[in-house]
Parts: C-alpha cells; sequence; structure tokens
C-alpha cells in the first residue's frame, strides 16, 4: 500500500477549510450555528486553521439521541465547527483512501450510492444462480480504533496528519466502549469504516474469486451458481472479520437463496427483472413526509425545507420507477 506525504498543509490551507465550510453548510443555511459560524467565517476559519496547525484542536462533545426506525440506535452529531474539519480532511484523503476501494462498492462514492448498487445487484442476478446476503453485526459500534488507525498509518505518514485522524478517530462518544466505536452520520465515519471492510472487498473478489460481489457499507451480497462456493466464501469471511478486524456477522440476517426469490438489499427486493420496496421502507418513506408534512403546519419547518425533502425522496422513487409512496398531493 502507498503511503502519501505532504497532506496536512493541504488540509489546513484557509482556501480548503473555506471550500469545507461551503461543502457542511450546503441545504443547511437556515440553521441558527451554521448561519453564525459563516457571517464569522473571517474570524473562525483562522482560528480553526492555528488550532490545528499547532495540534490544539479538540472536537466538541457529541449531541447525542436515539432513534428505533429502521433499527435501535444512538445517533451522535459533531457540531458544524467540526464538521467543516471533517469535510477539509476527508476533500485531501479521500480521493487517496479511494484508490484502494474496488468498482463495487458503493456507499458515500461519487457517481454510487444507494440506487446504483441496487442496479449492479440486480445486473448481478441476472447473471447467477444464487445470492448470499450478510450484514456486519453492530458494524458502527465495533469498529476499533487501533485497527483502524494502523490502516490509515499504512497509507498516510506524516505526523501531523496522523496526530489529526487519531484525534478524530478516538473523540469521546458516550456510551461507546473505550476504544471502540465509530458516530453515525460523520463523514469522517463514513471514509474510515469503507477503508475498514476494504480488506474483505479484496478477499471475497481477489482472494475467494466470488463471481459476483457488492457492498454497501456493511450490507454485503455475493453472487455465484454454486451454494457451495457461497458457503465457503462465507466461512472465510467470518474467520477475516473475527482476525483482522474484531468483527462478527449478524447471523439472523444472512441469507443464502436463488436469485429469482428476491434479494433483500437496502430497503428493496430485488428480483432479475425488476425491484419492489420492502414494507419498512414503504412505511418509513411515508411516515417520514408526513412528519415533515406536520412540522411544516405547526411552523417548525419552512416550506422550502419540505419541498426539498419530498423532493429528494421522489427523485429516488422516481428512478425505479415507483409511484403512490409518498402521501397523497406531495407527488408531481
Amino acid at each position: 500500500m502507498k503511503s502519501h506525504g505532504g497532506l496536512f498543509a493541504r488540509i489546513v490551507e484557509i482556501e480548503n477549510l473555506r471550500r469545507a465550510m461551503e461543502a457542511a453548510a450546503r441545504g443547511k443555511r437556515d440553521r441558527v450555528a451554521v448561519a453564525r459560524f459563516l457571517n464569522e467565517a473571517d474570524e473562525e476559519l483562522p482560528r480553526l486553521r492555528d488550532e490545528l496547525d499547532s495540534g490544539r484542536y479538540i472536537p466538541c462533545r457529541y449531541r447525542q439521541f436515539r432513534v428505533s426506525d429502521p433499527k435501535p440506535r444512538t445517533i451522535s452529531c459533531s457540531n458544524f465547527r467540526d464538521r467543516v474539519v471533517h469535510h477539509a480532511v476527508c476533500d485531501v484523503i479521500g480521493p487517496l483512501i479511494e484508490r484502494r476501494f474496488l468498482f463495487d462498492t458503493y456507499a458515500c462514492r461519487k457517481d454510487k450510492g444507494t440506487h446504483r448498487a441496487t442496479a449492479r445487484a440486480q445486473e448481478l442476478a441476472r447473471q447467477r444462480v444464487y445470492f448470499l446476503k450478510l450484514d456486519v453485526a453492530s458494524f458502527f459500534d465495533s469498529v476499533d480504533h487501533k485497527i483502524l488507525l494502523d490502516l490509515l498509518a499504512r497509507q498516510f505518514r506524516e505526523p501531523p496528519l496522523l496526530a489529526l485522524l487519531e484525534t478524530l478517530v478516538s473523540a469521546p462518544m458516550a456510551g461507546a466502549p473505550p476504544g471502540k466505536g465509530l458516530p453515525i452520520g460523520n463523514l469522517t465515519s463514513q471514509w474510515f469504516a469503507n477503508l475498514y471492510l476494504d480488506g474483505a472487498d479484496h478477499l471475497v473478489k481477489e482472494t475467494l474469486r466470488v463471481p459476483g460481489y457488492v457492498r454497501y457499507m456493511d450490507d454485503m451480497v455475493l453472487f455465484a451458481d454454486s451454494k457451495a462456493v457461497l458457503w465457503a466464501a462465507h466461512d472465510a469471511l467470518v474467520r477475516f472479520l473475527a482476525d483482522e478486524r474484531c468483527l462478527s456477522l449478524e447471523a439472523s440476517a444472512t441469507r443464502l437463496a436463488p436469485c429469482a426469490e428476491g434479494i433483500p438489499f437496502l430497503g428493496m427486493r430485488v428480483f432479475p427483472g425488476t425491484w419492489r420496496l420492502q414494507r419498512g421502507r414503504f412505511l418509513r418513506t411515508r411516515r417520514r413526509i408526513r412528519g415533515k408534512e406536520r412540522a411544516f403546519l405547526k411552523e417548525r419547518l419552512s416550506e422550502e425545507r419540505l419541498a426539498r425533502s419530498a423532493a429528494a425522496a421522489q427523485g429516488i422513487l422516481s428512478w425505479y420507477g415507483m409511484k403512490g409512496v409518498l402521501p397523497e398531493g406531495m407527488e408531481v
């Protein structure tokens, strides 16, 4: 793995921080904390640069809340200032990390995403007889900091950059075991999590030579014409995840079946010739939009943000050719 240098200076450049600020503010400019930072950017950005450059930067405490849909989990939110740092770091090191990734890794990458991941799964379902669906158990909560930092140190050799990465990875998160866990939602977490499972991708495709493979974060689907090939890959992945990443598979989510039965993947059921929304995703989509409608009627949400949310949801559904999912009056 090639090691890169000369990156820390690029991260802390004022212009890079300014671009990161604009990216972090996209779609959130009406929030009080974001608007305040933007208005005071000429003072905030040099102060942030000096803290980063001197090694004095310390992330603020996460704001946490619990969600239960689609499954119970704790969301840890960074404040806007820290999100600027996340964007500044990922804008510089992200393209270098991505060089390691295989084509069929779809999370948080340009020109990828959930719809292209499901389309690729459908393409492979047309070519192969069986699929093996796998999920990593409690993935974000189980990421080991030492293993992750070792993976990052193989690519990045500058002490100031490695110190900053350790600061971001090790930022205290209430409820997390010492040395474990990444906050769901941080841009850095998405990149770090993708890197953490990159070794599994190379194992499946380059060592085991499984004919078909798609991964979106910790959701994996393997394709082959033989059940034996897929079970052998399953066993190899179990060993790799346990020995190399301190992870395990969610046994209840493991499924091997003919592709013709439909593949449960990213809220869809993917068939060789069509796809359908899984009931849980259908209900979540409608519930989310109705909740935003109620917030709008109570003047807690602007009409613009309601329209943006509905347009985003409809854009994804239209890509799949689906109608009748959003509440009446929300579809165009």
